[in-house]
């Protein structure tokens, strides 16, 4: 059985764009080497992510990102396991004001929470749309 772990957390300060792109790089790359699906957002100095695995490594990982001195904050609202994938990959996006409210990648992004409970699908679709407006 799949598992997943959902979280936001806040950028520090001294994060530069590049920095953001970096991450998003490094996750892509560690991600689909360890056959991680999901989804990591960022916005206005906010990092939203989903992850989707085997328990321990998804696990893991998230003791991982929780040490990560790049950002605080870290607020996790999910982890449980999950009957079927919501995600058939992995991807990573950075929002800016530019591409800000786009409806078609938030109908994209709000398929990947479609697999979970209601519950959980509200709170998670709640946390992408705040990133989107």
């Amino acid at each position: 059985m799949r598992y997943a772990i959902s979280y936001v957390s806040t950028a520090n300060i001294d994060l530069q764009e590049q920095g953001v792109y970096d991450i998003m790089n490094e996750t892509n790359k560690y991600n689909k080497g360890h056959k991680i699906t999901g989804i990591l957002l960022y916005n206005e100095r906010n990092f939203f992510q989903l992850l989707e695995g085997d328990k321990k490594v998804i696990q893991c990982l998230y003791e991982k990102i929780i040490k990560d001195s790049r950002h605080h904050d870290i607020i996790k609202f999910l982890e449980k396991p999950v009957s079927r994938p919501a995600c058939d990959g992995y991807m990573t996006d950075f929002i800016t004001d530019s591409n800000k409210y786009n409806q078609s990648q938030l109908k994209h992004y709000l398929q990947y929470i479609e697999v979970l409970e209601p519950e959980s699908q509200k709170s998670l679709k709640r946390v992408i749309e705040l990133m989107m407006v």
